[in-house]
């Protein structure tokens, strides 16, 4: 996304933290016990036990991966399930991790996949973030067809497998087939249908992206699963300009509002303040500046409301990076600015809370805050999310009138990468469109 919500979101807003909900060595009361980063000894359970292997990929930067864990994954009604799959939780940010992705690339987090422990064969793949009854209906299809098709090569599991692959022009194919033998009301089409404009998006074909969001919606009858085609379809809409795209673009936004307006129970928090975004960012790319002021505000009082209505501080968190987004499109950084230095003393030893105060400080015309915040999200990064903190604490270097330095910090960040590793592959290109940016920036330094 070009948009200046986009380009937020893609550069600043990935560092959610990662509180004491996201490790799980111990079994909550549903019995559910996660095996953490090890791939192998999961495959070897399912194999002993010949279950299926439910997979949950996630990052500790990831705002929908912290609200799955802390309000999903945790809950009672998944109690019967737990002795159905093996279940395993794989960190992308961890090192050790690195053959699992190899095998399976993600470009999207959370990434849901259930596996056939044999041959690690992909059964099911769903992208995004479940509620709890999402999630029941897909362990449930998951197992079926775990026992029904063994070495997963029919339907969606070879259209999942093929978009693993990257193949995803072949991918797209394949889900349309799949789209086409389903029932209307199939459980199964509003995952289907996510991975469908996922694979069009990702080879270039944004217009079809579009397209199949306004003709699948339809055919779906639930809220929360309209509200992920929604989301999808109105972010491939929003960098087209034909009148076809805008015409469809409209009729999605118009039913992205008709959602907000469902009643609470319908959605989750982070699918509601999900749809929130979207139609903020189209209406930014619209030029409609009083309609996303008006939605700005309204997102940020649904927000302050969630936040009151949290249980404990890892569930509140977990809206941090809209919190940010929402003060920034009212040009009220300070409103937020509470709430990020409560989640740096919950999450001491995180860095997505100082990094995002960097960011809000530096809206609010406070350089020195800003950078005391960004030195201290820096002191605690590593991983591959020590990306999105150095790209912050170039702007705010940037902000202080030390171009230079900010430049050196980007590009000795660059050098350091390997150039034929996978995983850093999108860590260039954020570097690269950072040190793009900063170079053609010719405002004179304050």
């Amino acid at each position: 996304m070009k948009t200046a919500v986009g380009i937020l979101l893609l550069l600043l807003s990935g560092c959610a933290a990662q509180g004491p909900a996201t490790q799980r060595g111990m079994a909550p009361e549903n019995g559910i016990a996660f095996i953490e980063n090890d791939w192998k000894r999961a495959l070897q359970a399912g194999r002993e036990r010949n279950l299926p292997v439910f997979v949950e990929v996630w990052a500790p930067w990831c705002q929908s991966c912290r609200s799955m864990r802390a309000t999903v994954l945790p809950s009672p009604e998944l109690a019967p399930r737990a002795d159905r799959f093996v279940w395993l939780a794989i960190n992308t940010e961890v090192d050790t991790n690195a053959a699992f992705l190899e095998r399976y690339p993600i470009d999207t987090w959370p990434t849901l996949l259930v596996l056939e422990p044999e041959q690690g064969t992909v059964v099911s793949r769903s992208l995004g973030a479940m509620s709890v009854q999402q999630l029941l209906g897909y362990l449930s299809q998951s197992e079926q067809a775990f026992h029904q098709d063994r070495q997963g090569q029919q339907g969606l599991a070879r259209a999942d497998a093929l978009a693993l692959a990257g193949r995803h022009e072949e991918a797209a194919t394949a889900y349309q087939q799949s789209l086409a033998q389903l029932p209307d009301h199939d459980s199964r089409r509003a995952g289907a249908t996510v991975s469908l404009l996922k694979s069009l998006a990702a080879t270039g074909h944004a217009i079809d992206c579009v397209r199949h969001a306004a003709k699948e919606l339809p055919k779906l009858t639930r809220v929360e699963d309209r509200s992920r085609l929604l989301y999808v379809g109105l972010g491939c809409a929003l960098d087209i300009e034909t009148e076809e795209a805008r015409a469809l673009r409209n009729t999605l936004e118009q039913e992205a509002l008709r959602a907000l307006d469902a009643p609470e129970e319908t959605l989750t928090s982070p699918q509601r303040s999900s749809l929130y975004e979207v139609v903020c960012e189209v209406r930014e790319v619209t030029g409609d500046e009083p309609g996303l002021r008006k939605m700005a505000e309204t997102w940020w009082r649904f927000l302050e409301l969630e936040a009151e209505r949290a249980n404990g501080a890892e569930e509140r968190a977990a809206l941090d990076a809209h919190r940010e987004m929402a003060a920034a499109l009212m040009d009220r950084p300070e409103v937020a600015i509470p709430a990020l230095e409560r989640s740096e003393k919950a999450f001491p030893e995180d860095p997505g809370p100082p990094s995002r105060l960097a960011s809000l400080y530096l809206m609010a015309g406070k350089k020195d805050q800003a950078l005391a915040a960004s030195q201290r999200a820096l002191a605690l990064v590593t991983g591959t999310e020590s990306t999105r903190v150095l790209v912050g604490h170039a702007r705010v270097l940037r902000a202080r009138g030390e171009r230079a330095e900010a430049e050196r910090l980007l590009t000795d960040a660059l050098r350091e990468l390997d150039p034929g590793s996978s995983r850093d592959q999108r860590r260039r290109r954020i570097l690269e469109f950072t040190l793009t940016q900063l170079r053609e920036d010719n405002t004179p330094s304050p």
